[in-house]
């Protein structure tokens, strides 16, 4: 066989599947005589005949001792097509999040966010994303991130994680964001005290980062910005790929920075006035 011909057969098989999916799908989950397709798929006898016909002619299921079965080669083409529909119907409830996605500068494939949770501002609650960050970081025993967007709520929860004792916490923040920090006498002595604590390291990076990210014991976060640089989401996710992205884009950018020590924060507020 060519593979054209075996191209189009591959075709014709994902086109009936699509067309009789319910059939097999009922019958991947355990052998069924007719009579019990019927019931499960309440449609008539002369439909689930055709079904089966359709089926077993592109080699998606087979017949033993009176009863259907998928065959190996049907189970993982509908294996696929129900993972698919479902990276479909995840996908489409954060479309909006997704267009927004800076894709050029993250090293997975969107599919990897089709179970990601997504945290959007609302007319009642318009600094939901940020607050949900609070929140991931409160709760957590160990953070990294990369740092670019302004909310003095994560320096208040990092302060109070670093009082508990078990708190963990590695920052890289570009410059531009640590001259913000500088420029309030109050939001400066609160970062000056985490920088006396032996469990916080911030880093200064004199370069792009194009969203926050976090990376905390179990869930990788990052914000989603407009183009005006409002936040439109804070998308979550547990996913192992997107996790790797996460911590390499940390590492990368930590070796090429600075770490911050008590004094530097002077020269921070005296740039930021200038």
């Amino acid at each position: 066989m060519n593979r054209q011909t075996g191209s189009g057969l591959a075709e014709a098989a994902v086109e009936t599947l699509q067309e009789r999916y319910e059939f097999l799908d009922a019958v991947r989950e355990r052998p069924r005589d007719k009579r019990a397709l019927v019931a499960a798929t309440d449609v008539s006898r002369s439909t689930v005949d055709r079904a089966l016909r359709d089926l077993e002619s592109h080699g998606l299921v087979e017949r033993a001792g009176g009863e259907y079965r998928a065959t190996t080669y049907g189970d993982l083409l509908a294996g696929e097509f129900a993972s698919l529909l479902d990276t479909a119907a995840a996908a489409w409830e954060i479309r909006d999040v997704l267009e927004k996605i800076p894709t050029d500068e993250l090293g997975f494939e969107l599919s990897r966010l089709a179970d990601a949770d997504v945290t959007t501002p609302t007319s009642a609650d318009p600094t939901a994303p940020m607050q949900r960050v609070v929140e991931l970081k409160r709760g957590a025993t160990r953070v990294r991130s990369l740092a670019s967007g302004r909310s003095p709520g994560a320096l208040d929860a990092h302060e109070e994680a670093a009082g508990r004792g078990d708190h963990l916490f590695a920052s890289v923040c570009s410059t531009d964001l640590l001259a913000w920090l500088a420029s309030d006498p109050e939001r400066r002595e609160q970062v000056a005290g985490l920088l006396d604590a032996d469990s916080v390291e911030v880093y200064a990076y004199d370069g792009d980062i194009p969203f926050p990210v976090g990376i905390t014991e179990d869930v990788v976060f990052f914000g989603v910005e407009s183009e005006e640089g409002a936040p439109v989401a804070l998308v979550e996710t547990t996913d192992e790929r997107v996790r790797e992205w996460a911590i390499e884009a940390f590492e990368t950018r930590r070796e090429a920075a600075t770490e911050l020590e008590r004094g530097d924060l002077a020269d921070y507020a005296a740039d930021s006035e200038n």
